[in-house]
């Protein structure tokens, strides 16, 4: 029968409820006085709620975790800060289980993950290897059912570009990685796995396997040639005692992994070559015949508690116990077993136990693990806490006097570089800070100190475990792309970081050594992810790129490099991978921001095909998010403008793209920030995303908006130009003077019009009820009104710039009542003059319309003419206007006698002649009335072409004369 998420979780919380009894009975009863802790629990509760005592039981793991949780404080040499979070996790995750709800496949490996750190932390190692097993069983589960349902996304992949290739066609992933067949535990190196000949994988416990896929740095070849001299040609000089001292997930137990194997009397013949060179370089010993002893103790699968049984029914309780049986098995034992038995310090008897069996290797991993069990004042068989201490200096000193034998041991360094202090998840409370303190005491009188490798040599070491080798063509083939890409960045100097477009060829170096991973990606990811609590430096990375990788591979991507752009955050084992070191509300922010179908990047790029074509903003939200994430909490939040540059650009993008995508994810998401030029996104809902509520709201009320538009369109009135007037936005023809002067009228928004509009449009027909009317009345001087009519494309455009604007605007009046941070405020300040400068430009693009009348027949009605206005940089809308109708003859700011004339002779020929004369007051209302006639701008210009044509020659057609009175 299937196993299904329910069945997984309660099996975990019954083996997390066996794990956890002895230590939380152990504090409980102390803090209690009594074994029977839980009835006296059950009183305190019932006497401070008033009700009756409750029966609770020792047991029942939601005791267990409510000890640990409610009463952290008695926990606290027993479980960090950190462990005791677990039980705050799983005390929540228990009830969820008890009320039957339903578990998705992401949320029981959270749950089987922080069960199995949790027994890890109080030392239940069979426990959470069952836990374990689980995990790894649902993660298969998981892998298949996504096999056979493969979900369509929208894959973001580039064209590499003209004589690129995409990186797929140049290097393949080792199978595993390209099938996606692997989980955390496979890059999880264990040294105990692979003693005891457990280990899955035989990258890990075959030795030519293993030293096929590592990468020998220069710390590694250092370490591996220390070991050679002393163990393999007895130099006396040679480190005998060496601590591993890293990081969490820095690579230590890989290191022991590395010497485990380079003694496993396999005939260095069968090694890869540079590590045949390198045995050579040290003496080339003959390590299938030298018999050297291995031991490997490891502190997480060793219990202070309990003895271990041996197949024969011996009982080994010690440390030095167990190094023994590993020497030489009940033969060696004997010599300590006395030792063993009492708990005490062997003493002399480990000089003679090591010095028989050399040349002997002997590695401790995790051993302030073991350490740390030890603080109680319970004897255990496995003897006290000073008593481990006192083996410890002793060991140290027997190995150094025994020729052949070397000591290897991994102490924890410290993450913050305080003297003493290690990582909270490594180390494990107070009890772990105090093994560890002790263990460094030994460790620095005598061990030489080592660490593995630095950060481009861990280039090396990702590339090595998860990719094959290229052939020469492939080599090549590297060499184009990486000049490729560092032309681009030299072009563009002022965009990119200085390293990366710096003339010299170390950032093209750096991009040859990582290929086909970009650089950037990996700085991200060993600067910042790395520094996450619970991110392991070797492990983390290695188990992340895998998962983007085989994303990739499996999408058929074409780009020419990976970059953090190209991060497939929305597929589910990256996502995963990712947002586990994270908080849980960032899972909804990739998927409605930044990444995946409905996420407003992929929105903004399907609006905008000039970033569409290319994924352009979906591009550079993934890079933010792979640079700001983990930054979060940092006093300098954001990633630098060109840093998201360099981890999204690549030959043949626009660069000038990259501007509009970064404003319009500003202005359209709801968890990104700025400042300052740098970007990311928060857990916190920025302040865009009230400013956009605000102006969604505003679509309901587009009066208001309206109203923004026309009191910014006022200013218009004072810049008139040749007009006598410019009337805004009038409500109707009432509202309109009937004046002799030419006037401007500008339309209010709500009458738009487009291109393709005729005469029975609402717009036109406002304009001629404007041009035949004023209110009730008719109009007189019709000749007289141009207008001025927005398009109704570019309106939209500036309803929304006007919306914004005005949502802006509150959230600026309400910051108070809203608490928005300094930098919130500033940002909205900035919004608030960007868009009040985008309004005003986004005005003079759609008033473009200039209507007027035209009367070509007398006989007949006029018809509207619509000419659009050209933008006139500077000038006024009324300006602009009076210019192009300027230069088309539809509005006269200067009229010639002849024109005048012919007008006479033409237009007015028949009135002219019935009345033999026309004063010029009546001309001049004939000029305003009549819109066959031409338009003046005013009186002054029909009096100036009068006065002009006392010296002017005008011909027939053209005459008239002119009286200054008449005779009665």
């Amino acid at each position: 029968m299937a196993v299904n998420n329910r069945d997984r979780v309660g099996k975990a919380f019954d083996l997390l409820s066996e794990g956890l009894l002895d230590s939380v009975d152990e504090v409980m009863t102390a803090a209690y006085g009594t074994p029977d802790w839980p009835a006296a629990w059950a009183q305190e509760d019932a006497q401070r709620r008033g009700g009756p005592a409750r029966t609770l039981t020792k047991h029942d793991v939601q005791v267990q975790l409510r000890a640990i949780t409610e009463q952290g404080y008695r926990f606290k040499d027993v479980l960090s800060r950190a462990q005791q979070g677990f039980g705050s996790e799983l005390r929540e995750t228990r009830n969820l289980w008890a009320h039957n709800e339903p578990f998705s496949s992401d949320d029981a490996a959270r749950a089987l993950d922080t069960i199995e750190r949790l027994l890890h932390a109080v030392g239940a190692v069979d426990s959470a290897e069952d836990v374990r097993k689980l995990r790894v069983d649902l993660q298969r589960t998981v892998f298949e059912d996504q096999t056979r349902k493969q979900v369509k996304r929208t894959t973001v992949t580039l064209d590499p570009g003209s004589g690129l290739r995409p990186w797929r066609e140049v290097i393949r992933p080792h199978d595993d990685v390209a099938r996606g067949e692997f989980t955390a535990s496979e890059f999880a190196a264990d040294l105990h796995l692979v003693r005891t000949g457990q280990a899955t994988s035989p990258e890990y416990g075959d030795p030519v396997e293993f030293f096929t896929r590592t990468y020998l740095t220069e710390g590694l070849r250092d370490l591996l040639a220390r070991a050679l001299r002393r163990v393999g040609g007895g130099d006396g000089n040679a480190s005998p005692v060496v601590n591993l001292q890293t990081n969490f997930g820095g690579g230590k137990t890989h290191s022991m992994l590395a010497l485990y194997h380079l003694f496993s009397g396999t005939p260095p013949k069968d090694f890869p070559q540079e590590l045949q060179e390198l045995i050579a370089e040290t003496g080339n010993p003959d390590l299938a015949a030298l018999g050297v002893k291995r031991v490997a103790l490891v502190g997480t699968y060793l219990k202070a508690g309990s003895p271990l049984i041996k197949d024969d029914g011996t009982e080994v309780r010690t440390l030095w116990g167990e190094l023994a049986w590993q020497l030489g098995g009940r033969e060696a034992y004997d010599l300590i077993a006395e030792d063993d038995r009492a708990g005490t310090n062997p003493g002399e008897a480990l000089r003679t136990l090591i010095a028989k069996y050399s040349p002997a290797l002997i590695l401790i991993d995790e051993w302030v693990a073991y350490a740390r069990q030890l603080v109680t004042d319970k004897e255990l068989p496995s003897g006290s806490f000073e008593t481990q201490f006192t083996f410890a200096q002793s060991l140290t000193e027997v190995v150094r006097s025994v020729p052949g034998a070397m000591l290897v041991v991994s102490i924890p360094a410290s993450d913050t570089g305080d003297a003493g202090s290690g990582s909270d998840i490594e180390i494990g409370g107070a009890n772990g800070q105090l093994a560890l303190e002790r263990l460094q005491n030994v460790s620095r009188r005598v061990a030489d100190q080592w660490r593995p490798s630095s950060k481009d040599e861990s280039f090396e070491i990702v590339r090595r475990r998860l990719f094959q080798a290229p052939n020469a063509e492939g080599l090549t083939t590297i060499s184009a792309v990486a000049r490729s890409f560092v032309t681009l960045y030299r072009s563009n100097t002022a965009l990119f970081p200085r390293d990366a477009a710096a003339p010299s060829d170390d950032y093209e170096q750096r991009i040859r050594a990582s290929y086909p991973l970009h650089p950037e990606l990996l700085d991200r990811l060993y600067e910042d992810w790395s520094t996450l609590e619970r991110f392991q430096r070797t492990r983390g990375v290695l188990k992340l790129v895998s998962s983007i990788v085989h994303e990739l591979w499996a999408s058929n991507d074409t780009s020419p490099l990976i970059l953090p752009g190209n991060v497939p955050l929305e597929a589910t084992t990256v996502n995963t991978d990712l947002t586990q070191y994270l908080e849980d509300q960032w899972k909804p922010i990739i998927d409605s921001d930044i990444d995946g179908p409905g996420s407003m990047a992929q929105q903004i790029d399907l609006d905008r095909p000039n970033l569409g074509q290319r994924f352009v903003t979906q591009r550079i939200a993934r890079t933010i998010f792979m640079g700001a994430a983990p930054r979060i909490k940092a006093s300098r939040k954001g990633l630098d403008k060109q840093y998201v540059w360099l981890g999204t650009a690549a030959p043949g993008d626009t660069l000038g793209n990259f501007g509009s995508a970064i404003e319009l994810l500003a202005q359209r998401s709801t968890y990104f920030y700025e400042e300052q030029g740098h970007y990311w996104f928060d857990t916190q809902p920025s302040v865009t995303k009230t400013a956009n509520d605000y102006a969604e709201r505003l679509r309901e009320d587009v009066e208001t908006v309206w109203n923004e538009i026309t009191d910014r369109l006022r200013s218009e009135e004072r810049a008139r130009g040749v007009f006598d007037r410019v009337h805004v936005a009038p409500a109707s023809s009432a509202d309109i003077p009937d004046l002799e002067d030419a006037r401007l009228v500008i339309v209010h928004p709500r009458h738009s019009r487009r291109k393709s509009d005729g005469a029975d449009s609402s717009a036109h027909q406002w304009v001629r009820d404007a041009i035949e009317t004023k209110g009730a009345s008719q109009r007189v001087h019709r000749n007289t009104l141009v207008f001025l009519v927005a398009d109704k494309s570019e309106l939209e455009s500036l309803e929304a710039a006007a919306r914004s604007y005005l949502a802006w605007k509150r959230v600026q009046a309400t910051s108070e009542s809203l608490n928005l941070s300094v930098q919130q405020r500033k940002q909205t300040d900035d919004w608030v003059t960007r868009l009040d400068r985008t309004v005003s430009d986004r005005i003079r693009d759609t008033f473009v319309w200039a209507v007027y009348p035209e009367q070509f027949d007398a006989t007949k009605p006029f018809e509207l003419i619509t000419d659009k206005v050209p933008d006139l940089s500077g000038r006024s809308l009324a300006e602009r206007v009076a210019a192009k109708l300027s230069r088309d003859d539809q509005l006269v700011t200067e009229l010639g006698a002849p024109i005048l004339g012919a007008t006479l002779h033409q237009e007015l020929g028949q009135l002219w002649r019935d009345k033999g004369e026309i004063s010029v007051g009546e001309l001049w209302g004939y000029f305003t009335r009549y819109v066959y006639l031409p338009r003046l701008v005013r009186r002054e210009t029909l009096d100036s072409a009068i006065e002009r044509s006392l010296n002017s020659v005008l011909v027939d057609g053209e005459k008239f004369a002119i009286a200054t009175a008449k005779d009665t």
